[in-house]
C-alpha cells in the first residue's frame, strides 16, 4: 500500500501513455490504410497513363499524347489567327468621308439628310459627270444604281446605308479608271443576302438578338472592256487595299461575259455583267462555332487522351 502511494504519479503517467499509444496505433493504422490506398491508386493511374502513352505513340507515329495535345493547341491558335485575318480581309469598310462620323457631335437627322442629298451625292455627280468612261447620265436619279426615297422618310440608319452605296459606286468607278476599262455602262444595287444564304454563306443570324456573321450589299455592274482591262478590273476589285485605305474588299460573286461581234475584228470589246458584294463581318456572332470548343471536342472524342 505504501508502495502504491509513493508511485501513484508514475502509475498515472504510465496509464495515460498506454492509452495514448493505443489511440495512436489506431490512428496510424487508419493513416497507413489510407496511404496504402493512395499508393495503390497512384500505381494504377501511372500504369493506365503508361498504357495510354504507348497506345497513342503507336496510333500517332510515335508522338505521345502530350505532343498531340500541343499540336492541337497550335492548330487552334493558327486557325483563330487566320479567321481574324480573313474577317478583316473580307470586310468592305466605308471611306470615313462617306460616314456620319465626319459630322460634328449633335448633328440632327435633318442635317444628316442634307449631308447626303446636298453634299455627298452632288459631289460624286460632279466627279463622275466629266469622266468619259462613266456611261450613265449623272443627272438621272438612278444613275448610281439606286434612287433616294422622299426626304421625310429617311432615318439615320438609311442615311448611313445610302452614303455607303455612294462610296461603293465611287470605289468601283475608280477601279474602272485605274484598270483602263473603256466604259462603265450601268450600275444596279441588288438584295443578295438570301441568295448568299442559299449558297451556305452565314447571312442569317445564328441566335436571337444577334447580327448575322456576314451581311452583304450587292451591286451589279455592266462594263465594256478589252480582255486585258477586264482581267485587271477583276483583280483590282478584289484587292483589299485601295487608294491608301485598307479593308476595301469587293467580292466578285458572279459574272457573265458576252461578245456578240465575234466575226468583227475591228471591235475587240467584251461586255461583262459582274455582281459584286461588299461585306460587313460581325465577329461577335456565334457563327462560326467557337474553335476552342471544337478543338476540345475533337481531343476528347477522336484525339489522344489527356493525362490525369
Amino acid at each position: 500500500m505504501k508502495w502504491l502511494k509513493s508511485n501513484v504519479r508514475f502509475l498515472v503517467v504510465a496509464v495515460v501513455l498506454i492509452a495514448l499509444l493505443v489511440l495512436a496505433n489506431g490512428e496510424f493504422g487508419d493513416i497507413a490504410k489510407t496511404l496504402d490506398g493512395k499508393q495503390a491508386q497512384a500505381k494504377s493511374m501511372l500504369s493506365a497513363n503508361y498504357r495510354a502513352l504507348f497506345t497513342d505513340a503507336a496510333k500517332f507515329n510515335g508522338d505521345p499524347a502530350t505532343v498531340q495535345g500541343r499540336k492541337m493547341q497550335d492548330k487552334t491558335t493558327v486557325t483563330n489567327a487566320l479567321t481574324t485575318l480573313v474577317n478583316e480581309r473580307m470586310t468592305f469598310e466605308t471611306d470615313p468621308a462617306y460616314t456620319l462620323d465626319s459630322l460634328p457631335p449633335g448633328t440632327t437627322v435633318d442635317e444628316m439628310i442634307n449631308f447626303l442629298r446636298n453634299e455627298k451625292k452632288p459631289e460624286l455627280q460632279r466627279e463622275l459627270g466629266f469622266q468619259r468612261y462613266f456611261g450613265p447620265d449623272v443627272r438621272d436619279d438612278g444613275a448610281f444604281g439606286f434612287k433616294l426615297p422622299a426626304q421625310s422618310t429617311l432615318t439615320e440608319d438609311q442615311v448611313r446605308e445610302y452614303l455607303r452605296r455612294l462610296d461603293m459606286v465611287r470605289c468601283v468607278a475608280h477601279c474602272v479608271e485605274r484598270t483602263g476599262v473603256q466604259r462603265l455602262d450601268k450600275l444596279e444595287f441588288k438584295v443578295v443576302n438570301e441568295d448568299l444564304h442559299t449558297r451556305g454563306v452565314p447571312t442569317h443570324a445564328s441566335a436571337p438578338g444577334e447580327q448575322p456573321y456576314f451581311q452583304g450589299e450587292g451591286l451589279e455592274i455592266r462594263v465594256s472592256a478589252t480582255e486585258e482591262a477586264l482581267y485587271n478590273l477583276l483583280i483590282e476589285l478584289q484587292n483589299p487595299d485601295k487608294e491608301g485605305l485598307h479593308n476595301r474588299y469587293l467580292s466578285v460573286e458572279a459574272f457573265k461575259f458576252e461578245k456578240p461581234d465575234l466575226l468583227d475584228p475591228q471591235d475587240a470589246l467584251i461586255t461583262a455583267r459582274i455582281t459584286l458584294v461588299a461585306y460587313r463581318v460581325n465577329p461577335e456572332s456565334s457563327y462560326p462555332p467557337d474553335e476552342s470548343q471544337k478543338a476540345a471536342q475533337q481531343t476528347t472524342a477522336g484525339q489522344p487522351r489527356k493525362f490525369r
